[in-house]
């Protein structure tokens, strides 16, 4: 992937090439966005291969680690050395976790992004009879939820939804029985 490069000409226009200007040391915006967006789908879909690798090798470390002595019995002392210097290296790969991190992140950012927004347009829409106090303050609240997040060492309840399913199921049935609605 390359993206083009331009000169410009004394009266600060682009000068219109066909195939890159080498002499060029500028680059349209619009070009960089094209070989940005490709590079991260490239390096979004390396993560996800990545990650499935990662499981399948913890899937044979469970094996072989529940099973070490008939293996040890199978291919002697030096053998299972072996095997257990190979599960030491693969559990080492901090680049990987580092950059899946951040597109975790960056995918919770956007689900988040999208709550609120999805939040603002109905009320703004008139589809949710509440004050604009209260639905500030949720939608504040939701949007906050970048920080709290970005700032937890570890996952915290709530980010598999089942909090919220569990709710819907439990309103759904008060409204199916005529409580509060």
């Amino acid at each position: 992937m390359s993206i083009r490069t331009y000169a410009v000409n004394c009266n600060d226009a682009w000068l219109n090439t066909e195939g890159d200007d080498i002499s060029g040391s500028y680059v349209k915006y619009k070009d960089h966005q094209e070989v940005v967006a490709a590079l991260e789908a490239k390096c979004a879909a390396l993560a996800a291969e990545n990650e499935l690798a990662r499981k399948a090798v913890q899937a044979f470390c469970d094996v072989v680690g529940d099973n070490t002595e008939v293996i040890a019995e199978e291919v002697g002392r030096d053998g299972v050395l072996v095997i257990l210097g190979a599960m030491k290296a693969t559990g080492n790969i901090s680049a990987t976790d580092a950059f899946l991190a951040e597109i975790r992140a960056e995918a919770r950012n956007e689900g988040i992004n999208y709550t609120a927004s999805r939040l603002a347009a109905a009320f703004n829409h008139g589809f949710i009879n509440k004050s604009l106090r209260e639905v500030f303050d949720v939608t504040r609240m939701i949007l906050s939820a970048k920080e709290e997040l970005a700032n937890e060492p570890h996952p915290i309840d709530g980010l598999s939804g089942e909090y919220a399913e569990k709710s819907l199921e439990e309103w759904a049935e008060q409204i199916r029985k005529g409580g509060k609605q």
